[in-house]
């Protein structure tokens, strides 16, 4: 698909049915889809921006296709997504970043499961809640807890969370989960949990066996610094 250019917009704007529509507003639109890569109706100030969008979707498809991305429409959630095509698909995240993510997928997915979901199909959790599951996957000491805010702050500004209020006897905060969390974490999520936690497994089992070996081994056969001993051998 060719991206739309300046040209495409401004023969849009001069149609009829469009005498509504500015340029600054159709940038406005495509600014804030950037920005938060995920957007709900429901968003602050984005019902209009998600109503524009939905119905020039055919401008918007060609425009963030010419940046690599796809554009996700989902009615049902009042949603738009702009998901990165094959040739960003593998956006880098740190190992904390990933396993962080991954343990909010598991909320998600567990408070589907208990039917606990809220409006538009929101799950709420704590970072306590996920931090234990950092605990129980990786066999690594959790990051500190400014580094795991700020994370968290990152995954507010994509939208795949928002963030309540502090917790500040528990060091953490409360968090909700939007749909947008599966979208992010792909079908395959369970596998690299299941991953992580037999590669963890494993490590601490060596250790364990190591340490073994090591209190069983016997000591070493050297020269006594007893001066009797020494005396008797030579005689």
């Amino acid at each position: 698909m060719t991206g739309p250019t300046l040209y495409d917009l401004e023969e849009l704007l001069e149609r009829p049915a469009n005498r509504d529509l500015t340029k600054e507003m159709m940038v406005r639109a495509a600014d804030r889809l950037l920005f938060q890569q995920c957007l709900f109706r429901d968003d602050h100030n984005a019902g209009a921006i998600y109503d524009l969008v939905v119905r020039h979707r055919v401008y918007f498809a060609g425009l963030f296709d010419a940046l690599g991305r796809d554009l996700v429409i989902r009615p049902d959630e009042m949603m738009i997504e702009l998901r990165p095509q094959e040739s960003l698909a593998r956006t880098v995240l740190s190992l904390d970043e990933t396993i962080l993510l991954l343990a909010l997928r598991a909320s998600f997915e567990q408070g589907v499961l208990a039917m606990s979901q809220e409006e538009f199909g929101h799950v709420a959790t704590t970072s306590m809640e996920m931090l234990e599951r950092y605990d129980q996957w990786v066999a690594r000491t959790r990051p500190p807890w400014p580094r795991v805010r700020r994370i968290l702050e990152s995954f507010r500004r994509r939208r795949f969370i928002d963030l309540g209020e502090d917790i500040p006897l528990e060091n953490g905060v409360a968090i909700t989960i939007r749909p947008s969390i599966r979208s992010v974490t792909g079908e395959a999520w369970q596998t690299r949990v299941e991953e992580w936690i037999a590669a963890s497994r494993e490590k601490a089992e060596s250790e364990r066996s190591a340490a073994a070996e090591e209190q069983a081994a016997p000591p070493e056969q050297g020269a006594t610094d007893d001066p009797r001993e020494t005396q008797e051998a030579a005689s």
